[in-house]
């Protein structure tokens, strides 16, 4: 997916107050936002013994509670990477706080450049640049957060930039091509667009087939 950014520094750096600003700043503009936080800390919210904890382990692909308000849910993701796909579909924009070590474009909270194996900086925010000029990836001074947001809203984010398309099989999902993609979002729309009740942004379709294909 083309519109998930991740953000890394090291702990105590200003990530998570970072991406709180930049949420909200891209949710002014228009942008629906999306935020996911790795972290290597077992999550303690889903406790052994809830309802929720006790349908995941009898064998439910995803358990899930909610209120008037909202809704928790619960999951075991086959990989990283398949689920941030299947998040970014949901949104716009998807910041990610972590997972240093995926193949995603980052963005650098940080005046140093960690000398362990950090690929795919494609920004840095700080007081100080941590590259010199000419040879680094684009610097956003410390308070900046509006021309960062407005940057990323330019580079990542993908309102009114065509269909998005996400496909599943049993629970896992696939990745596809740009042109995969379109024909799949064209055929679909051609399909559902004459029936009555078939305008909308959103369309969602499950199938069945009974068996394998």
């Amino acid at each position: 997916m083309k519109n998930i950014v991740s953000f890394v520094g090291h702990s105590d750096s200003g990530k998570t107050r970072l991406i709180e600003r930049l949420v909200s700043t891209l949710r002014k503009k228009g942008h629906r936002v999306g935020v996911l936080k790795h972290t290597h800390a077992r999550i303690k919210v889903d406790r052994k013994g809830t309802d929720t904890d006790r349908f995941r382990r009898a064998g439910a692909a995803v358990s899930a509670i909610a209120d008037d308000r909202m809704l928790a849910r619960f999951e075991s993701p086959d990989e990283p990477m398949a689920l941030l796909s299947a998040l970014a579909a949901e949104v716009d924009i998807l910041l990610v706080e972590g997972y240093k070590k995926l193949p995603l474009p980052k963005v650098l909270i940080s005046d140093i450049m960690p000398k362990a194996g950090l690929k795919g900086v494609v920004a840095t925010y700080g007081k100080r640049r941590p590259f010199a000029r000419g040879r680094s990836p684009r610097h956003f001074g410390a308070g900046q957060t509006g021309e960062l947001a407005g940057w990323l809203a330019r580079t990542f984010s993908v309102t009114g930039k065509g269909p998005r398309v996400r496909l599943a099989v049993d629970g896992r999902s696939l990745g596809m091509k740009g042109f995969v993609a379109e024909t799949m979002a064209g055929v679909v729309a051609g399909l559902v667009r004459p029936l009555k009740g078939g305008r909308g942004r959103k369309v969602a379709v499950s199938i069945d087939f009974g068996r394998k294909i």
